[in-house]
């Protein structure tokens, strides 16, 4: 007799959406490329985040840490950090995609499959973003997550995040 244990969140290393393609079979090219791009990118350029220590992130051992390459037709697109068990819910701590594909609805998409992984064995899903980089509150607050407040120094000295909350049931 076979028993059918509940489905664990962020238990595939594949997932197909309709825009794009995640996987955690984050390689060193790949590790390497993303941290070029989010070195140069916002909040992690104002941060003073290199590529070293971006890249260094993205291949540390951490069990508690599944992280996504995204990928759409086979190219790199961007990826997403999510640290699980964290609080009382999952804990996106970085989604960054490429230049080329921000704007395209991709990103929405991921977190939409994150908060559908998360019902599975939360009610919460978290997230922050730099006080100063109001698009990514913008985002954020746009799909339906609210701040509860500032942290000082957490990422960085002298530099504020917002820490935000989405209720999943």
């Amino acid at each position: 007799m076979t028993t059918n244990a509940p489905r664990k969140a962020f238990s595939k290393t594949t997932e197909h959406l309709d825009s794009c393609q995640l996987s955690t079979a984050l390689t060193n090219e790949h590790a390497l490329s993303l941290a070029e791009m989010l070195a140069s990118s916002e909040p992690w350029a104002s941060l003073k985040f290199s590529a070293a220590s971006l890249a260094s992130y993205l291949l540390r051992d951490d069990a508690a840490l599944r992280r996504y390459a995204i990928l759409v037709d086979g190219n790199l697109a961007g990826v997403i950090c999510v640290r699980h068990p964290w609080l009382r819910g999952p804990y996106i701590e970085l989604l960054g995609m490429s230049p080329g594909y921000r704007g395209r609805g991709i990103g929405r998409q991921v977190l939409a499959w994150a908060e559908t992984e998360a019902r599975y064995e939360a009610k919460n899903l978290w997230v922050i973003a730099s006080s100063f980089n109001h698009q990514a509150l913008n985002f954020y607050q746009g799909l339906g997550f609210y701040p509860i407040g500032p942290i000082e120094g957490l990422v960085a000295p002298g530099f504020d995040e917002i820490l935000l909350r989405k209720p999943l049931g």
